[in-house]
């Protein structure tokens, strides 16, 4: 009886010590009123846009987070014929020194810093649907385990192949921006920036707008046991269990 109860105790501190949570958070909030950016999940090709870029803050973070899941809204230009652009697209994350509004506009790979793990790579998914008047963007991929104490996140898209759909997807963007009036209570959390080519030209741009309005889903370890404090609760179940087997053997 001792002895069950004693292995059932172990079993719950187990699962207690490994049980995650899944959450998510939502970053640009609130949209732009009556607009998006079709930039760069509506309109790639349209745009000539190759490379996009997504700066977020670190201080609006929770915390360490293991990063499983990306999601962009369309709620302020709906339209339910509109869908992703086709082509192959490539989602990376990494650590980055650099704030929102201060994103290199010459070259993408300035703006990478440490970590940098592709997150999913394909062609996008479709939009699940979200009521009468709205749609989202989910994209799931590899977790990126992210540490706001270490830089600000960067989402890297790279797009191979780009063709469009239309009517085009115009994605919600976050009204507060580097060089936007932000709303009451709200403040500067991501801005974008673009690389793109249009008749054999380079283009650049962004630093201005707040980035799209992103959900990111997210599971946190709720405890993480020392290996010294795992033992000292072993350790007195192992006793045990050889008291009981000398007692068997001499009785």
């Amino acid at each position: 009886m001792i002895l069950r109860a004693v292995c059932r105790s172990v079993i719950c501190l187990t699962i207690v010590c490994l049980s995650v949570r899944g959450n998510t958070v939502v970053l640009g909030n609130p949209p732009m009123l009556g607009t998006g950016n079709c930039d760069p999940f509506g309109c790639p090709a349209f745009l000539g846009v190759t490379t996009y870029q997504q700066v977020y803050a670190a201080t609006a973070f929770p915390g360490l987070i293991d990063i499983d899941g990306l999601t962009f809204y369309q709620g302020q230009v709906h339209n339910p014929l509109a869908a992703p652009a086709g082509g192959t697209y490539t989602l990376s994350l990494s650590y980055t020194s650099l704030a929102p509004g201060d994103l290199s506009l010459t070259n993408p790979a300035n703006n990478i810093g440490s970590g940098s793990q592709t997150f999913f790579s394909g062609a996008l998914p479709p939009l699940t649907p979200e009521g009468p008047t709205g749609a989202y963007l989910a994209i799931d991929g590899t977790p990126f385990v992210y540490n706001p104490a270490d830089g600000n996140l960067l989402l890297t898209v790279t797009i191979t192949g780009a063709s469009d759909n239309y009517p085009a997807l115009f994605l919600n963007e976050a009204a507060c921006g580097p060089k936007t009036l932000c709303p009451p209570g709200s403040f500067v959390v991501s801005s974008d920036a673009y690389f793109a080519t249009v008749n054999g030209v380079a283009v650049s741009g962004g630093n201005d707008l707040g980035g799209l309005v992103t959900g990111f889903d997210y599971s946190t370890t709720t405890t993480t046991p020392e290996p010294i404090s795992f033992l000292l609760v072993l350790g007195p179940v192992g006793l045990f269990l050889t008291f009981r087997a000398h007692r068997r053997r001499h009785f």
